[in-house]
């Protein structure tokens, strides 16, 4: 995982705590003041730390288009080199769990269906507990429910 600041080793932490394990996963620090070219050498350092033996990488990052995700980019290798933008738990926790219970998954793929898994897991509270009068998925509101409104 590439973030900025310690994003990365937070999730990693958090994914140990649920999945009971820490499997060839890596944190990079992207930090305030530090130059482009001392990130992209700890990006390189762990890629490759991270595909000896031939294991093909997932790079996760926080942000399309921030430090963590373009320093990453460079190493994008077909089959061998995969970036991931907009982590969440969601999306770690797939990762983690298809890396173990699907080892023969193209690493497009295991992005694909991480990616997927991520935007799953996004939810309105009070839309899902119908607790007020809200917009249907389609923008128009849903006349056929009425919410029930907070009481605080």
């Amino acid at each position: 995982m590439v973030c900025h600041e310690d994003l990365a080793e937070n999730f990693l932490k958090v994914a140990e705590f649920l999945l009971k394990t820490r499997e060839n996963c890596q944190a990079v620090a992207i930090r305030e003041g530090a130059h482009p070219d001392d990130h992209a050498r700890l990006v390189e350092r762990a890629v490759k730390t991270a595909s000896s033996g031939g294991n093909p990488v997932l790079v996760l990052t926080d942000l399309f288009g921030g430090t963590a995700c373009n320093v990453s980019l460079p190493y994008l290798k077909k089959d061998q080199v995969e970036v991931l933008s907009g982590v969440n738990l969601a999306m770690l926790i797939r990762a983690l769990q298809w890396r173990r219970a699907k080892p023969d998954i193209s690493l497009v793929e295991l992005a694909s269906e991480c990616a997927k898994y991520a935007t799953l897991g996004i939810r309105v509270g009070s839309v899902m507990l119908n607790l007020f009068d809200a917009p249907a998925l389609g923008g128009e509101p849903d006349k056929g429910k009425k919410g029930k409104k907070n009481p605080a």
